[in-house]
């Protein structure tokens, strides 16, 4: 079929009239699209996996969206592994409310699952989401964790493991914490600059059989992916330097004392996000279909606030300077736009903050 169709006429001899059938018929067996297409009024409704709180789930778009993967990212202690025990539970829940009625696999590479943070946020989760019931052995149950402390387990897992898990049909969320562990450094530690090349090679490979992987089942099996990734900084990028309770040194007005507080806390994502990115490069974020980043800025010290002596009562800076602040932000995904929300985290996991 690759052939001009004038050319398979005179290849086969036949006439107009039987040339064209005999065209239809072959490529209709050589590919065919009628077993490839859908029709819109036959596709099921979309579905969603609640996060648990409304405002969360407005700013994704909805929730988590089955059928998509999912990145979560953010510095250390940001609340990436909390954010993944609180969609693990959320699954859990029915559907009318959020749920998505399947078993989750919470893949490890960091070291051991926190089981016991899992069980601790059972209740407290449960209680401002649902008003039924469900204890935290029925939702431990329906959790099957795995912990890989190298590369090779890792796609072990993924290769072998993950797909038979997915196959029993149970199985429509699984979260990989992270992804980044085993695939974001040269484990031969110092090599020369063409072995280096080489790892990264390998890893960008690795990388896209990940992602096609990932795109298959999240397909054949309407799961979600939920990975993890770290963060790395970014060099030759100036810094903006926000001086609280410092006074303007020609004027010493109280004036100056308020814009540098006024400074940091506008200044506070500049400073974030102008000096770290997501790990693992270009590559895995043309694989994810939504990125979600996670970031905090931890409240002023008492050695901050002290830099400045002479700082009257009034110039103090304002309570919530002095506590750490986190916010979740929806950075890119194709069904909602880029936003972000102020949120606490709590025994219960993350809910947003009214403003």
């Amino acid at each position: 079929m690759l052939i001009p169709y004038s050319e398979f006429l005179r290849t086969t001899g036949l006439g107009e009239e039987q040339g064209k059938r005999a065209w239809k018929l072959i490529s209709s067996q050589t590919y065919p699209w009628e077993q490839h297409v859908q029709r819109a009024s036959d596709m099921e409704p979309e579905q969603w996996l609640t996060t648990g709180d409304s405002h969360i789930d407005q700013l994704l778009g909805g929730g988590i969206r089955m059928g998509s993967i999912v990145e979560i990212v953010g510095e250390s202690a940001a609340g990436k592994t909390q954010f993944c025990l609180q969609l693990a539970i959320a699954a859990q829940l029915p559907r009318s409310i959020g749920g998505i009625g399947g078993d989750v696999v919470y893949v490890s590479t960091e070291g051991a699952v926190p089981t016991s943070r899992l069980a601790t946020m059972v209740d407290p989760f449960i209680s401002r989401v649902y008003n039924g019931n469900i204890s935290a052995d029925r939702i431990m149950q329906h959790i099957q964790v795995a912990e890989l402390e190298d590369m090779e387990s890792m796609f072990h897992a993924l290769n072998y493991k993950i797909p038979a898990l997915l196959a029993t049909g149970k199985v429509r969320l699984v979260i990989i914490d992270s992804i980044a562990a085993h695939l974001r450094f040269d484990l031969g530690g110092n090599e020369s600059l063409g072995k280096s090349q080489d790892f990264y090679k390998e890893r960008s490979s690795l990388l896209v059989q990940l992602g096609a992987k990932f795109k298959k089942w999240a397909d054949q099996y309407h799961c979600t992916f939920v990975c993890v990734n770290q963060v790395k900084d970014v060099f030759g990028q100036p810094q903006k330097q926000a001086h609280l309770l410092q006074k303007d040194a020609a004027s010493g007005s109280e004036q100056s004392t308020q814009t540098s507080v006024m400074d940091l806390e506008n200044e506070f994502t500049t400073m974030v996000r102008s000096n770290k990115a997501p790990a693992l490069g270009a590559i895995w974020a043309n694989i994810i279909n939504v990125r979600i980043m996670l970031y905090q800025r931890r409240g002023l010290t008492q050695s901050q606030i002290a830099r400045n002596p002479d700082a009257s009562e009034e110039a103090m800076p304002p309570e919530h300077l002095l506590r750490t602040r986190r916010w979740i932000e929806n950075t890119f995904s194709p069904w909602a736009p880029q936003a972000q929300c102020e949120v606490m985290l709590d025994n219960g996991g993350f809910q947003h903050i009214s403003l």
